[in-house]
C-alpha cells in the first residue's frame, strides 16, 4: 500500500460512491477517473445560475467545466514543468538550526529517478553550515548535507518512479536520522552547526531540480519529531510547536506557519495541483466539493444579459470570485466584468504586473501580484459609508471612498472583460454577485473554503457544477468538443457513458493526467462499438492534435480484421503491435469490452477482458510521454483526421501511475472506486 491517510476529508462526506462504497488503496496515484454517469445528451458547456435571479448563462467558444476546484486538503506541487523550478521563501534564522534538535519533512513523488534531484537547499553543499538535501547519482536515496559533507545518507531505498513517500530527517541530541515511510534508513553521530542565514529554496538548488511533486514540507527548529519509527502523517501536516516553515499544502504558495513567510515560485511554471498523497475517505460531489470552469484563451467566455437586478446602482455590493491563471503575460486578462461601450462599467482584469479593480475612472487597486499555477481569491466590496475595498487572497489590498452610480446596462462577463477582449487562460470558480450587502468589511477575510451559496441579496451565482462528464479524482475539467455527449442509452456500469459519433467527437484532458514520466503507468476503458470501423476506430491517444510529437495510441483497425492496435511513437517513428481479440462486426453483437495498457518497466501489455491480448511491446525509446504539449484525448488523436474517429461509447476511464495489472486478472463487475479509504 503506497496510501498516506484514513482521516482525510478530501471530498465530500455526504456523497454516494458510485462504486457502492468501495475504496481504492492506491487512490493516490489515480490521475483520473470518469464514470461518465451524466445525464442523457449531458455536457459540460452548460452553466446554471444559482440564484434566485436564474439568470440565463451563455456561452462562447469552447468553456468547459468540471471537478477542479480550489477546496480541496489533498494539494502538492509539481516542479518538473521547466529547467530550474523551484520556489524561494527568503532568509531568515528561522532556516538556521544551529547544532541543535530539528525536522525536516516532506512527501515526494518522483517522475523519474534522475541525477542529484534536490528538494531542499539553503545555500550550496560545500557551504559551510548550509543545509542541502538531495538524492544521489540516480538511486534515489536522500542525503542530508552540509559543507560538502553527507551529514546522514539513506542505506536502503524501494524508490520508484511514480509513487507517494513521506521522507523525514530528524535530529535529536547529537543523532541524526532519516526515516522513509516511517522507518529508519539512515543514522549518524552529528552535531554541526547548521548557521547560515541565507535564502531556503524548495525544489531546486538553482542546478538539480526534483523531478516530480513535493508535498507538506514543514521546517521545525529546535524539536525532533521522530526518534524512532512511526506512523507516517495520514492528513496534511500542521503547524506544530516550533514549526518556522510549512508549505506545499494549499491551494495557492503560502507559508501556515505562524512567521508566514512570503514564498514565491522561480519561473512561473511550478504548479499546484491536487494530485496529493493522502486518500481521501468519501466520494467527490459537486455540490459539497467545488467545480470550476475552464477557459482556453481562444475566445473562451460566459455571458449574462443585463437585467435591471444586476445593476449596483450607489448601494452596497460584493463581487467576488476564485481564478487561476495558465498564462499571465503583460496584456490584460479579463475575470470578471459588466461592461459594453458604456462608461460606467466594472472590471476586473490581471497582468503581470498584479490584479486590478475598476469602476468607471475609480480604480481600487494597486500593484499586487498574483501568481500562475494556483488558486487566487478576490473580493471587492462597498458598504454604507461608501468605503469600496478590494481583498485578494484574504488581504485587504486598498480601500477607496466613491459613491459612484454603477448603473452600467452591459453584459456581465466571465473570462473576458469586454466584447471578445482580454481573454484568459484558465480556471474561474465560486463567480458570485450580491447587490445590497457588504459581505467583507474588515482589514482581511477569511478565505471561503466551501462553494459559495446564494446569501441574502445574491443577483448572480455560477458554481460551475453542472459537467455532466467529470473527473471523479476531481483533478481536471474534461472538454468534450464536437457532438460529444453523455448519453443514457449504453453504459458498462452507471447510468450513463460517453457517446461519440464517428465524424467529429473526441474529449481531451487540458491538464498533466496522462504524463507518466519514466514510471510505470496503467490506462483503463470499457468501449462498445456502435458501427463497423472503417479504418481506424482511435479510443485512448496521448498525442499532439497537429504536429508530430506521439507518444501512444489504441484503436480498432479494419485492415487486422478489426483487432486492437497499439501504436508507441517518438516523434513520428516507433512501433506497432496488433492483439488478438476480433471485435464483433455484427450490429446484434456489439458489446462491451474491457481494456487495459499496462506499462511495466517500459515494457507495455494489453489486456481484453481480463486477458493479456497481445505480445509485449517496448516503449519507443525518446517518446515524450510528459511533454506538456501532447495532450491525453478520449475518440481520436488527429481530430483534422475524421478516419481515426471513434464511433461508439466509451465508459470507466481510469489512469493511474503504477502498474495495476501483471498478469491476467478478472474482469471488473462494479464501478471503480472513487475514493480511497
Amino acid at each position: 500500500m503506497s496510501g498516506f491517510g484514513y482521516n482525510v476529508l478530501g471530498f465530500g462526506a455526504n456523497a454516494s460512491s458510485a462504486a457502492g462504497g468501495a475504496s481504492d488503496d492506491e487512490f493516490n496515484r489515480v490521475s483520473f477517473l470518469s464514470h461518465f454517469d451524466g445525464t442523457n445528451n449531458g455536457v459540460n458547456s452548460t452553466f446554471d445560475d444559482g440564484s434566485d435571479s436564474n439568470h440565463t448563462i451563455t456561452t462562447n467558444g469552447d468553456v468547459t467545466q468540471g471537478s477542479f476546484n480550489p477546496y480541496g486538503t489533498n494539494w502538492a506541487v509539481d516542479f518538473s514543468k521547466d529547467d530550474n523550478p523551484r520556489l524561494s521563501c527568503g532568509s531568515s534564522s528561522d532556516f538556521t538550526f544551529g547544532t541543535g534538535d530539528f525536522t525536516v519533512e516532506f512527501f515526494v513523488f518522483f517522475y523519474s529517478l534522475t541525477s542529484y534531484q534536490t528538494p531542499m537547499s539553503a545555500g550550496y553543499s560545500n557551504d559551510s553550515g548550509g543545509m542541502f538535501i538531495q538524492t544521489g547519482n540516480g538511486d534515489g536515496k536522500f542525503q542530508f548535507r552540509s559543507g560538502g559533507s553527507a551529514l546522514v545518507s539513506e542505506t536502503t531505498s524501494d524508490d520508484e518512479a511514480n509513487k507517494w513517500y513521506h521522507i523525514a530527517f530528524s535530529r535529536q541530541s547529537g543523532t541524526l536520522r532519516v526515516y522513509r515511510n516511517g522507518v529508519q534508513t539512515g543514522t549518524a553521530s552529528n552535531s554541526t552547526n547548521l548557521n547560515r542565514v541565507g535564502n531556503i529554496l524548495i525544489g531546486s538548488d538553482q542546478d538539480f531540480n526534483i523531478d516530480g511533486l513535493l508535498s507538506n514540507f514543514r521546517l521545525v527548529k529546535g524539536t525532533s519529531l521522530y526518534n524512532s519509527n512511526f506512523t507516517p502523517p495520514a492528513s496534511a501536516l500542521t503547524a506544530v510547536t516550533n514549526t518556522t516553515l510549512l508549505t506545499l499544502q494549499s491551494n495557492r504558495f503560502v507559508d501556515n506557519s505562524a512567521s508566514g513567510h512570503t514564498v514565491t515560485p522561480n519561473t512561473g511554471k511550478e504548479t499546484i495541483g491536487s494530485f496529493g498523497p493522502f486518500l481521501t475517505d468519501a466520494v467527490y460531489d459537486p455540490a459539497v466539493n467545488g467545480a470550476s470552469a475552464y477557459f482556453d484563451g481562444s475566445g473562451d467566455a460566459l455571458r449574462v444579459s443585463d437585467t435591471a437586478s444586476l445593476r449596483i446602482g450607489t448601494g452596497q455590493y460584493t463581487i467576488e470570485c476564485w481564478f487561476w491563471f495558465d498564462v499571465l503575460t503583460s496584456n490584460n486578462s479579463g475575470i470578471f466584468a459588466k461592461r459594453d461601450s458604456s462608461s460606467d462599467y466594472w472590471r476586473i482584469l490581471a497582468t503581470s504586473s498584479g490584479v486590478n479593480f475598476r469602476i468607471n475612472s475609480d480604480v481600487v487597486s494597486d500593484s499586487t501580484v498574483v501568481n500562475k499555477k494556483c488558486w487566487n481569491h478576490i473580493a471587492i466590496t462597498r458598504d454604507s459609508n461608501n468605503d469600496n475595498r478590494i481583498y485578494v487572497n484574504g488581504s485587504l489590498i486598498n480601500t477607496i471612498s466613491s459613491s459612484v452610480n454603477i448603473s452600467n446596462t452591459g453584459t456581465v462577463r466571465l473570462g473576458e472583460f469586454q466584447a471578445d477582449a482580454g481573454p484568459m487562460t484558465g480556471y474561474i470558480c465560486d463567480a458570485r454577485i450580491v447587490i445590497g450587502t457588504a459581505v467583507y468589511t474588515g482589514s482581511s477575510l477569511t478565505l471561503p473554503t466551501a462553494p459559495l451559496t446564494a446569501i441574502t441579496n445574491t443577483k448572480l451565482l455560477l458554481n460551475m457544477a453542472d459537467g455532466q462528464a467529470i473527473d471523479s479524482a476531481a483533478q481536471n475539467n474534461l472538454m468534450l468538443y464536437g457532438t460529444a455527449k453523455t448519453s443514457t442509452v449504453q453504459k458498462k456500469f452507471g447510468t450513463a457513458s460517453l457517446l461519440l459519433d464517428g465524424n467529429s467527437d473526441y474529449a481531451e484532458i487540458p491538464s498533466a493526467a496522462g504524463d507518466f514520466g519514466s514510471g510505470d503507468w496503467t490506462i483503463e476503458c470499457s468501449i462498445r462499438l456502435v458501427g463497423n470501423v472503417s479504418s481506424r476506430d482511435v479510443f485512448i491517444a496521448k498525442w499532439e492534435k497537429s504536429g508530430n510529437k506521439r507518444g501512444y495510441r489504441l484503436a480498432v483497425i479494419n485492415s487486422s480484421g478489426n483487432k486492437i492496435e497499439l501504436k508507441t511513437s517518438s516523434n513520428g517513428s516507433g512501433g506497432t503491435a496488433i492483439g488478438t481479440t476480433v471485435f464483433a462486426t455484427n450490429l446484434n453483437s456489439y458489446t462491451w469490452y474491457n481494456i487495459a495498457l499496462v506499462n511495466s518497466s517500459g515494457t507495455v501489455k494489453l489486456y481484453v477482458n481480463g486477458t493479456a491480448d497481445s505480445t509485449t511491446h517496448s516503449l519507443a525509446s525518446g517518446a515524450p510521454y510528459q511533454n506538456p504539449g501532447i495532450v491525453f484525448l478520449l475518440g481520436a488523436s488527429v481530430p483534422s483526421d475524421p478516419e481515426l474517429f471513434f464511433n461508439g461509447y466509451i465508459d470507466e476511464v481510469r489512469l493511474s501511475k503504477f502498474a495495476r495489472y501483471t498478469s491476467n486478472y478478472t474482469s471488473p463487475t462494479e464501478p471503480f472506486a472513487d475514493k480511497g479509504q
